[in-house]
């Protein structure tokens, strides 16, 4: 699933990203906070004020969701895996990694990482609400602390169920993975049971809607269709991956690419070249050096007016900072990478040349005729 969203900022090289869906969330949280939970906590303040610590209520969510995502990020990178993207959405968060671990240890220690530190800020939370109210301090800080804390357990303990994609699926895989040697096998079983908690979850949530016409019901039907999607996207990545493992890169990759000249105008890229090649992506070259790439988006940047006076040179990403793939990169973990980082054709390079690109549809091509004739 691609969610789109705007790039909030860098923490140790990763980008954190903010789906515009997110924004849903955040603004339901700031009315429900202001409106409902502390006029009914604490009846000696004003709206003004009601809707002050619902702002504030809603950051610091904002704040422990990210924490939760990152803990899983800092293990990953401990354990070797890159991280390259944290994206937080209307039903929560993901940490976007470069590949799989390695086992079903590796799984489990960056799987627990995440509602461990949710529980660690539900004991902060709690200890700061229980300082303030046993001071009998009137201020709004023991009732935003108390809500957070609180906010926080129900993350720990819902990401806690053991279904995928669920923080409490994967710590079912690791320990099924470790127990058996099989990922595919465990992925199966963690993947079934996060089909059945969102399907009652579905039928829970449209069943209280119903009866209560009450808003939440349909947040939780959506919850449910999103994990019973993202259950079974997980189990065909392992068997993706068991599919293409240890295939070689050079084996999928178009040798003869389509190349094209930095200093043609853009005009031309779209009439000779995007138009008759339907590719989207290109290599740049000059004088027989691959200097960069530009791609359909690019063009799409520059107004029609001003296509006959822009060269490609004028909207191309630089080769040093194109995305590679080297020829004996396992089709996986190529296809792992070019998801992440949102790349419908990647070069192919070898000490500085060209040898060929790949795209997501070769290797899923690849994939689907292995599956056709039930090779591994």
């Amino acid at each position: 699933m691609n969610f789109k969203g705007f790039n909030l900022l860098r923490i140790h090289g990763i980008q954190v990203t903010i789906d515009y869906s997110w924004f849903i969330l955040f603004f339901i949280v700031i009315y429900a906070m202001a409106e409902g939970y502390f006029p009914h906590a604490r009846a000696e303040y004003s709206v003004a004020q009601y809707w002050a610590m619902g702002v504030v209520a809603a950051v610091l969510l904002f704040v422990s969701v990210l924490l939760h995502e990152l803990a899983h990020s800092f293990v990953a990178l401990k354990q070797g895996i890159d991280v390259t993207r944290i994206r937080l959405f209307f039903f929560g968060g993901v940490a976007q990694i470069s590949r799989e671990p390695r086992s079903g240890r590796h799984e489990f220690l960056i799987a627990i990482a995440g509602p461990a530190m949710s529980m660690l800020l539900t004991l902060i939370f709690a200890a700061v609400s229980m300082v303030f109210y046993v001071a009998q301090a009137t201020g709004p800080v023991a009732p935003v602390a108390g809500f957070l804390a609180s906010a926080n357990l129900a993350l720990a303990l819902f990401n806690l169920i053991p279904g995928l994609p669920l923080d409490g699926g994967r710590i079912l895989r690791a320990i099924l993975w470790d127990r058996w040697n099989d990922v595919t096998r465990a992925t199966k079983i963690a993947s079934r049971m996060g089909n059945i908690f969102a399907l009652l979850l579905i039928f829970w949530g449209m069943g209280f809607f119903v009866l209560t016409q009450s808003i939440i019901g349909l947040l939780n039907a959506f919850v449910g269709v999103f994990m019973k999607f993202a259950a079974t996207s997980s189990y065909q990545a392992v068997v993706l991956k068991e599919s293409l493992g240890g295939v070689p890169i050079r084996q999928i990759m178009t040798e003869k690419v389509v190349t094209v000249d930095r200093l043609i105008p853009v005009d031309e890229l779209v009439r000779d070249y995007i138009y008759k090649y339907k590719f989207t992506h290109f290599p740049v070259f000059d004088h027989g050096e691959l200097v960069g790439m530009v791609s359909l988006d690019q063009v799409k940047s520059v107004p029609k007016e001003l296509w006959g006076f822009k060269q490609v040179r004028d909207i191309m990403d630089p080769i040093e900072q194109v995305p590679q793939l080297k020829p004996a990169d396992d089709a996986t973990d190529a296809l792992n990478r070019m998801i992440s980082e949102d790349q419908g054709r990647m070069p192919v390079v070898e000490d500085g040349r060209l040898v060929g690109i790949v795209s997501r549809r070769d290797i899923l091509n690849l994939f689907k005729i292995k599956s056709d004739l039930g090779a591994s």
